[in-house]
Formats: structure tokens, sequence, C-alpha cells
């Protein structure tokens, strides 16, 4: 379990602004949803699928329960970390590709299916907690065009966290593909709901972020988020390791 969680806290930065690079490190992200009364049969094919073809050493792939927004009641993969050439060099078994269409196509619902790629922002990202095995999720989609005036706000939101020395960990994700790739996700690791106090605050940092870099930067930095935000998803998920590959010892 701790394999994917470490992982995911500690991939690279992608280039912003668009130079390729072979060794940026990838996340594959879907969501799965049961047809309605397929939850047992969707869960067993998925553990067997997992065991069989996403053991240890192999493609490895961990899942979510999601509870909350709305895609509430499906389950969030992720596979990584990958590079973009491991994408290029994989080749499915056939074995693979006939159990996923035997035992879990039939139970899951096809609508949502939609499938992300998402790299790792640690320049705005702060004090990435070690372990967690849930996580609550808030999606930023933005106006088109407007990456470097967001990342200028994650960089003073950061700033701000650190100058009034914040307990409240984050860290930043790009979507570079997918169904909207105009898309930022911070990731707060939580232990239990109580801990969604450090994540539920207003985004700009109200008070705080006024304190640590004076009221004009503040109200600045908060014009810019009104301006290039276009809307917000949040939603709650909490690892499933009877579904996911084991980590490795």
């Amino acid at each position: 379990m701790k394999k994917l969680i470490l992982a995911f806290l500690y991939t690279v930065s992608l280039c912003l602004v668009g130079a390729q690079d072979t060794d940026q490190t990838v996340w594959r992200t879907w969501y799965m949803t049961p047809k309605d009364g397929k939850v047992k049969q969707l869960e067993k094919g998925l553990a067997d699928h997992v065991k069989k073809f996403h053991g240890k050493g192999s493609w490895p792939e961990e899942y979510f329960d999601v509870l909350s927004g709305p895609n509430s009641g499906s389950l969030m993969g992720f596979s990584g970390p990958h590079t973009w050439k491991a994408f290029d060099d994989r080749v499915r078994s056939q074995g693979d590709i006939d159990h996923y269409s035997k035992y879990i196509l039939p139970y899951s619902d096809n609508k949502n299916n939609s499938i992300d790629f998402w790299v790792h922002a640690p320049a705005v990202s702060y004090k990435p907690k070690i372990y967690s095995d849930s996580f609550h999720l808030s999606y930023n989609y933005i106006v088109p065009g407007t990456d470097a005036e967001y990342y200028e706000f994650l960089e003073g939101f950061k700033k701000s966290k650190e100058l009034n020395k914040s307990s409240d960990t984050h860290e930043i994700y790009k979507t570079v593909s997918g169904e909207n790739p105009d898309t930022w996700i911070w990731v707060y690791p939580i232990s239990n709901m109580e801990e969604l106090s450090g994540s539920t605050q207003l985004i700009a940092g109200g008070g705080s972020m006024a304190a640590a870099l004076g009221e004009k930067e503040a109200e600045r930095l908060n014009k810019i988020y009104k301006k290039v935000v276009k809307s917000r998803m949040r939603e709650i998920i909490k690892f499933r390791p009877d579904l996911s590959t084991p980590p490795k010892e």
C-alpha cells in the first residue's frame, strides 16, 4: 500500500512551458463505475485481474473508493509512476486483454471511462506527507492559456504557507492530457475526516495569506485566481489494497 502513496508524492515536475523530457514521471488515471447491482462482481473480477496481470514487478495498478463528488460510488484507478517511453514500450498480453474483457467489462459502466495523464509540480507543492491512505482532491478548471498566471498564484500560495509555517500539506498535479487538460489538481493527504479542515478553507488563503505576504500582494494573487479559475470540483478517495498491486518489499 505504501508503494503508491510514496511514489505518488515523489514524482518529478512537468516542464510547464513545453519542452519534452523522456525522464518525466507520468501517472495514468481513470474512473471505473460498476453497473447497477454489479459491485461485487466487478470487484471480484478486478481483484483477480490485478493479481494475475498487475502483480509485483509488473505494470502496477492501484484503486481507490471515491467517497464524494460527482464520481462517488466509483473506483478511481492509478498506474505509475511511468515515463512516457514506458507507455510506448508496454505490450499488453492477450491473456490480460481477454481476462479484462470477460471479467471486468461486463460489470463496468463504460459511460465513465475517461483516461487522464497527470504530472507532478513539486516546485509549488508544500511539504509532501510521507504516508496516507486517503486523499482530498481539489480540481481547479482554468481558462485555456492561463497556466502561467495560475502558476504564479500557486507560487504565492506556497510562499504564504512557508512564511506562516503551516502544518497543512498539499501536492499539485497538472493534467497534460484527458477530458479537460486545463486542470490543476490539489492533493491533500488525510488520515481521517477531521483532517479535512486543512483542505476546506478558502483556496486563496484568506487572512493567512495577507498576514504572510501583505494585503496588497494577497489581493493581487486573489485577483489572478478569480480571473483564471472557471470552476472547481472536489472528491475524497480512500485506498483499496485488496484491489491493488501489492507494495514492493
